[in-house]
């Protein structure tokens, strides 16, 4: 199915003063591309439940086992064409919001390349000029914080049967039923569903939050992944909607990624980044790393186990985020290597220069494009709802 873009109305048929009318061409293509590109949804494997289930068991068995995914690949050729073409033209023009939005088609035309490439050979490249590091030292200190959390895991306790509740289950408790309770509260406009093949915890998009089934976690999880994609996720798109820039919602380059980054620094504050999650994290940083350096899937889950004291479960599930897209000998999507060079790059800015704060979390926006956007985010504080949230 194809999105009819759509533009926000603005008060009395104008612009935002100072933008000239390259504004709602640039921001009608890019609308569609990004309700047309589904990065996450098509690297997502059609059988991933099933295989996630065979997977764990020949692990645990102690057999050799390598992921037989499949998956449903979209042709964006043209529309990878057309964001080419608009990007080129973009960057002609002189006003520094030209060069957000130029910035952010070549990006979305490099994802509607991803998608378009699941389950093929090309893809990890693709991925990785994609979900690059910023620099060599940025990437050095990410892994060494990496190896620094997985070292400090080692002191989680484990969890007992009887203290995990199923991620969707009917009870009061449960992350679905958390999730829901705080959507309605803040009266967000997001509805809550369940999806088997998630393999995160839960995930925003434009107007659903994904939570996955069957997993048994603990109270502790629940609250943080309801805190994670309520605050750094669902509550920054739902202010974007009220900004009179669609850059806000279609996002700037690298913002989803600084997003993320934005989250950990909420679950720091929390007190969310515990043993058991800085493991979790640091697993799929490691991950991605081996799977760059040539390693297969049964070579990283393997190395999990084995030097990290993951059970089979932990393996297979951080494996899965790291080579999804992939068949498992080839690279995959990667995403998880930003992570953690995005939280380190967060905080430190957000350390230096804490105003910046109400840029970030005003929509899909990265720590570059502050500057640019600044003048035009209304004054509000950092994790509370927009006002007239459920219009």
């Amino acid at each position: 199915m194809v999105h009819r873009p759509t533009i926000r109305r603005r008060a009395g048929g104008s612009r935002p003063e100072g933008l000239p009318s390259w504004l709602v061409r640039a921001e009608r293509l890019l609308v569609e591309a990004m309700r047309t590109v589904r990065v996450l949804g098509a690297v997502i494997p059609r059988n991933a439940a099933t295989e996630r289930a065979r997977l764990v068991a020949a692990y645990e068995a102690g057999q050799k086992a390598l992921p037989r995914w499949s998956y449903a690949r979209t042709d964006h050729a043209l529309l990878r064409k057309a964001l080419a073409g608009a990007a080129a033209r973009l960057a002609a023009e002189p006003h520094p919001i030209a060069q957000l939005y130029a910035e952010r088609a070549r990006e979305l035309e490099i994802e509607a390349a991803l998608a378009s490439e699941a389950g093929t050979a090309v893809l990890g490249a693709l991925a990785r000029a994609r979900f690059r590091s910023a620099s060599q030292e940025a990437a050095g200190e990410a892994t060494i914080l990496a190896r620094k959390w997985i070292a400090e895991g080692r002191e989680a306790l484990p969890v007992a049967a009887g203290d995990t509740i199923l991620s969707d289950g009917t009870e009061p408790g449960s992350l679905l039923q958390k999730m829901r309770e705080e959507v309605s509260r803040l009266g967000l406009p997001f509805a809550v569903v369940v999806q088997p093949s998630l393999v995160a915890l839960s995930a925003t998009g434009e107007r659903h939050i994904l939570v996955a089934a069957g997993r048994a976690i603990t109270a502790d999880d629940v609250a943080r992944t309801v805190m994670h994609e309520i605050e750094a996720h669902a509550i920054p798109r739902t202010r974007a909607a009220t900004m009179k820039l669609g850059i806000f919602q279609i996002g700037t380059a690298r913002g989803i990624d600084d997003q993320e980054g934005f989250a950990l620094v909420l679950e720091d504050r929390h007190g969310y980044l515990g043993p058991r999650r800085k493991r979790e994290l640091a697993a799929r940083h490691l991950a991605v790393e081996a799977m760059d350096a040539g390693a297969s899937f049964h070579d990283a889950a393997s190395a999990l186990v084995k030097e990290h004291g993951l059970d089979a479960r932990e393996a297979v599930t951080v494996c899965e985020r790291a080579f999804r897209g992939g068949d498992g000998t080839t690279p995959g999507l990667g995403r998880e290597r930003i992570y953690l060079e995005a939280y380190l790059r967060v905080k430190e800015h957000l350390a230096a220069k804490a105003i910046d704060e109400v840029v970030l979390t005003s929509g899909q926006v990265s720590l570059a494009a502050i500057p640019v956007l600044a003048p035009y985010v209304r004054k509000a504080r950092p994790t509370e709802p927009p006002p007239n949230a459920r219009i």
